[in-house]
């Protein structure tokens, strides 16, 4: 399989290849044999022969390729297949000191971070059992923040982090304006992109609730919805996270926002289908049930950096196969960007048989 640019094929040698000369083609092989077949007899096989050798033609003709960490770790020793990991900050000396921990293993399997720190008491609040006062959010927000930018994501890029905190949080103004850097620390940036200042390392989010969309419903939106408006035009944060209904407990995401949780240390479990690459339906609906497989296989196989992953990994098993293509695939077919009912066709394939193959194979 020829890369379509040298772009491409210069990404894949830099952070993929297993070694210098290694292809594609070869890439394929490695990956499907580590996390779905016998890892060169050191287990015994969780797929078919043939679902493997399926698998591998549809990694090298790209019309299904696993998350980044998967093509990366796949065929070491140590297999942290997994891309995000989603915390919630817990409001005790202990709590602290396991957040860092828990996030600077996390970045050192190549994963990403999000943090809801709104469970934390606010900066001045007593203290009972020790005396003094809280410190608040912003200073643990920052601890992480510097985790981010000496740890470098699974030994080869950097960090990617998020951070968020209720609308309600005493502390929701000084962390909304957490990274107005002043003007000597804007210019050491444009001189130095790696130049230090707060927050640098991290995307920052409002948590909006069931409280908030209650009020807007009343025509009484508070203050704070257009501060930070004004100050996302201006910065482009903070970002907002909405969690209305039956939702509304799923405060955690990770910085790219593929995966919405309620559970702390719940992790992301990632894989693309190019539907651009495929002829037929059917070859579609194939190809979306062994790639369901080949992620349940990840969630059996994934080294995780700390225990608790594991408890939620065995609770929720989540598998994130997603779509690209799609612009490509209309183009095709010669539509015009919208739902057609063709393309509505597909996507009902797509999520009626990854839901019924991971059901099956996740209660199995």
């Amino acid at each position: 399989m020829e890369f379509k640019t040298s772009f491409a094929k210069n990404i894949f040698k830099q952070k993929y290849a297993i070694h210098k000369d290694e292809t594609w083609e070869e890439l394929s092989h490695r990956v499907v044999n580590d996390v779905c077949g016998d890892r060169k007899g050191l287990e015994a096989p969780l797929l078919s022969s043939e679902d493997l050798s399926a698998l591998e033609t549809l990694i090298s003709e790209m019309k299904f390729i696993p998350g980044g960490r998967y093509l990366y770790y796949g065929g070491r020793d140590i297999k942290f297949y997994n891309n995000c990991f989603l915390m919630r900050a817990t409001d005790t000396r202990e709590g602290w000191g396991e957040l860092v921990n828990n996030c600077t293993v996390a970045l050192m399997s190549g994963g990403g971070i999000g943090v809801d720190y709104s469970a934390l008491r606010p900066r001045g609040s007593k203290l009972k059992r020790s005396g003094g006062v809280s410190s608040g959010v912003v200073p643990l927000a920052n601890i992480i923040n510097e985790v981010g930018r000496n740890v470098i994501q699974g030994g080869s890029r950097r960090s990617a982090m998020y951070a968020s905190l209720n609308w309600r949080h005493k502390d929701i103004h000084e962390f909304m304006y957490a990274k107005n850097w002043t003007p000597e620390q804007m210019k050491a940036k444009e001189d130095d992109f790696n130049a230090p200042a707060p927050f640098d390392m991290t995307n920052i989010s409002i948590n909006w609730d069931d409280n908030f969309k209650k009020k807007v419903e009343n025509g009484n939106i508070p203050p704070i919805w257009y501060q930070s408006v004004r100050r996302m035009c201006k910065t482009g944060e903070p970002g907002h996270s909405y969690n209305f209904g039956k939702d509304s407990n799923e405060t955690l995401r990770n910085a790219c926002a593929e995966v919405t949780s309620e559970d702390d240390s719940d992790v992301c479990n990632l894989g693309s289908l190019n539907i651009a690459n495929f002829n037929s339906v059917e070859e579609f609906r194939i190809a979306v049930g062994l790639a369901s497989k080949f992620l349940v296989c990840g969630t059996l196989r994934a080294d995780l950096p700390y225990p608790k992953v594991e408890e939620t990994r065995k609770k929720n098993r989540r598998l994130g196969l997603g779509l690209m293509g799609i612009h490509e695939w209309l183009l095709a077919r010669h539509y015009k960007y919208e739902v057609t009912h063709e393309l509505h066709e597909w996507l009902s394939v797509w999520r009626d048989e990854s839901e019924a193959i991971s059901n099956e194979y996740c209660d199995e």
